[in-house]
């Protein structure tokens, strides 16, 4: 299961290959594309958060693809805005056929119109997390188009995950494993990612709330009023480290490390722990071996006791987290 790493900072490039960063993805901005369908049409995910989530150019990037090639790695380019118009994507396919000429893995595309143009061009296809591929037939879907791998949504649990490797062996699977967690699903999220406009998800998590209890026989009472700081730790400190076992043995290709407009120390040590208890898992006899014998980094541990912070909670917390599977092998 190979760390999936942010190109958030070219510098570290280098330093995340020597922590065990296996395969990379970059965003980037491009003034062409603002000026031919505006500032607010979306090129990825992250547009609206401008060179804080896209630092890089277009030339920059096709410039880091070839770095990334020369360190002997893999890097993917992100196309995974909600929708594109025909135009737009027709101006796409120019992307595509230019990083495929320069050594580019392949690209991560959002909608099922992208998949073909990106697979003429030369490019692997990877589907992404918008695409909300949810189940076995799902991954199909994006197989019989041209996709090799599938993003799998925030929200699948582990044994749905184990079930769809099963049931579509021939469709590498990419996991959400460190960083940036999100309590919506990226796939029905219409949410805009503009700042000074920010989608749902922001404002649940900066406004200020109350919280109502039912007393006996008193009806709702106003509890008191509490932060925020709680609500937010999913998106701040998302972790699956626990789970790396049993997504390691289901056959997991690539563990996520989001953060494209995050500290590049950070990253670096995120990719540090998955690379280590990656090689624990691998000497272990079972689930329970690994959970007693992980590395749990200090600053994740101390987020570790109440799941707010888990990618998938039901490993440490299965009583309260059971989440039955929506697909099954067969």
């Amino acid at each position: 299961m190979n760390p999936l790493v942010p190109v958030n900072d070219r510098a570290y490039l280098e330093r995340y290959v020597a922590a065990g960063g296996e395969e990379f993805y970059v965003g980037f901005h491009d003034p062409a594309w603002h000026e031919r369908f505006g500032d607010e049409a979306d090129l990825n995910r992250m547009t609206g958060f401008q060179r804080q989530a896209n630092p890089y150019c277009f030339e920059d990037v096709l410039s880091i693809v070839d770095e990334v090639r020369e360190l002997g790695k893999r890097i993917y380019v992100t196309f995974n805005a909600s929708a594109y118009s025909q135009e737009r994507l027709d101006f796409l396919f120019g992307y595509f056929e230019r990083l495929h000429a320069a050594g580019a893995t392949g690209a991560i595309v959002s909608v099922p119109e992208a998949v073909e143009p990106a697979a003429d061009s030369g490019l692997e296809v990877v589907a992404s997390t918008m695409c909300g591929v949810y189940n076995a037939d799902i991954a199909r879907f994006y197989r019989d188009l041209g996709c090799g791998r599938v993003i799998v949504p925030r929200d699948v649990g582990l044994s749905e995950i184990e079930a769809m490797a099963e049931a579509v062996p021939d469709v590498e699977l990419e996991v959400f494993l460190m960083r940036n967690g999100c309590v919506f699903a990226d796939g029905f999220c219409l949410g805009r990612h503009f700042q000074g406009r920010n989608a749902l998800c922001w404002d649940v998590r900066h406004a200020d709330r109350e919280f109502y209890t039912v007393g006996r026989g008193s009806g709702l009472s106003r509890a008191a009023r509490e932060n925020n700081e709680a609500y937010g730790r999913f998106h701040l400190t998302a972790c699956g480290l626990c789970a790396v076992y049993r997504l390691e043995r289901a056959g997991v290709s690539a563990a996520k490390i989001v953060g494209r407009s995050d500290d590049p120390a950070c990253v670096l040590r995120d990719i540090e722990a998955v690379v280590r208890n990656v090689e624990i898992a691998n000497g272990c006899a079972d689930e329970q071996e690994f959970l007693a014998r992980m590395s749990v980094p200090p600053e994740r541990a101390r987020d570790c006791g109440d799941s707010l912070s888990c990618y998938y909670p039901e490993v440490r917390f299965p009583r309260t987290a059971r989440r039955e599977p929506l697909v099954r092998a067969g």
